[in-house]
């Protein structure tokens, strides 16, 4: 633990050496981008191995690693650095909605099709009608709400609880992965991830055609914006499916330079997915579960991911946790907090309702609600979309407190979900 502590001082003071000399030429910017990146690797490898003797996820170590040599802090990953990386994140991501969708395995997860919906239906209303109801009675002391009309409240409090459904699929497949899970439990919680990114991001839309005319006084309710995302969803999991048939066909008849193949395919799926305005972790999670559930070529897919997983979980829990803006958490901590405990609390009522319901295991019932914790990439993206519809300080509020309500869901989602896969015994890798 020593050697490991020592060693990550050193790198430190190697990385603040090094990223403060500067030649001003603005063509050796992505050369220290990379080199910044590089170093903090390392680091937040140490940091995560190191937190393992505490019984931590790595990735807890990963994205505590970020926020220490984020902008914010040490500042070797400036917010340039940060914004260089951006392509580099955005495989990570992709890598890890193909591995989610490889894992989910409809033949095992068939028998629980009841207990995940009744799971996503309550956890949805559960959750919504909480917010609404905290955020309409609370908001005299919410600075933006502070004087504004019920029908102001009442739209952010559904945006509000629009966002806070989401959750991060990045990090269940990473506790996943990491611990070697498997079992009822384990694909409950990734059914419900799977089906819950798709649903989440179709009540936002709505939510949002709902809310922008309450919020701006507008007389009208537009669902364009609704129908543009019901189309890109529908895109995304047809021109998925068609991705999932490129990789078995690869699989099959070349089966070469797996991980170099997908690297270059995932690529070319983030490209296309920007120029046609695809859902990109649907795209690629469509692709893995075709390749899984309709070919018996899932598990080579799996291995093939696998082979890479560790530097790209590193690479995306650490500028997840460089990208958190920290002095806006610390100007909003109370009131995150709040955010936090509520959607803790609706999450565990919803969980627990849906599971009761339809007669699921003692051990979803109690610990299933963990499992929908963490909030990462999608939940982001929704925040940013939300502050451009919504402008003013009403707008920047809103998207201001649901990004440091994620800085602190995102620490504590993996170490609860990692908690109740050691509960209900589904845990099989030791620590």
């Amino acid at each position: 633990m020593s050697r490991i502590i020592i060693t990550i001082v050193l790198l430190l003071f190697l990385m603040l050496f090094l990223t403060r000399i500067n030649t001003g030429d603005s063509a050796t910017h992505m050369a220290e981008s990379m080199m910044a990146l590089g170093f903090t690797l390392i680091v937040s490898y140490l940091i995560g191995k190191s937190l393992k003797q505490f019984k931590l996820p790595k990735i807890t170590g990963y994205i505590l690693a970020g926020i220490l040599v984020g902008p914010y802090l040490i500042n070797l990953l400036s917010v340039p650095v940060v914004k260089n990386l951006q392509l580099i994140d955005n495989i990570a991501l992709s890598l890890i909605a193909l591995t989610a969708g490889g894992e989910f395995r409809y033949k095992k997860i068939r028998s629980q099709f009841k207990i995940i919906g009744n799971a996503i239906v309550w956890q949805i209303l559960i959750v919504m009608a909480g917010f609404l109801i905290f955020i309409f009675l609370y908001r005299n002391h919410i600075s933006f709400l502070e004087g504004q009309s019920a029908e102001i409240a009442i739209g952010v409090a559904l945006l509000f609880g629009a966002l806070s459904i989401a959750k991060s699929p990045a990090t269940t497949i990473a506790i996943i992965t990491e611990y070697k899970a498997s079992g009822p439990y384990t694909d409950f919680v990734l059914g419900v991830t799977v089906f819950k990114d798709i649903i989440v991001v179709l009540i936002f839309s709505i939510v949002l055609s709902l809310a922008k005319p309450l919020i701006l006084q507008q007389e009208d309710i537009q669902f364009i914006y609704f129908m543009n995302v019901f189309f890109e969803i529908i895109l995304s999991i047809v021109l998925g499916m068609m991705a999932g048939i490129i990789i078995l066909l690869y699989l099959k008849f070349i089966g070469q330079q797996k991980v170099l193949f997908l690297l270059g395919f995932v690529l070319l799926g983030i490209e296309l997915s920007h120029f046609l305005h695809l859902e990109v972790i649907l795209f690629f999670m469509v692709a893995g579960f075709f390749v899984q559930n309709f070919s018996n070529a899932g598990s080579e897919l799996i291995e093939a991911i696998e082979e890479g997983s560790l530097p790209v979980y590193v690479i995306f829990f650490t500028i997840a946790g460089a990208s958190l803006n920290f002095p806006v958490f610390m100007q909003n901590y109370i009131l995150a907090l709040l955010i936090v405990a509520l959607r803790l609390l609706t999450t565990y009522l919803g969980t627990y309702t849906g599971g009761k319901l339809a007669g699921a295991s003692e051990g979803v019932n109690r610990y299933g609600w963990m499992g929908f914790i963490g909030q990462a990439g999608l939940t982001l993206g929704l925040a940013v979309i939300t502050r451009k519809n919504i402008p003013g300080p009403i707008g920047l509020g809103i998207s201001t407190l649901i990004i440091s309500s994620i800085a602190i869901n995102q620490i504590i989602g993996p170490v609860l979900f990692r908690h109740a896969i050691v509960k209900v015994g589904e845990v099989h890798r030791k620590d």
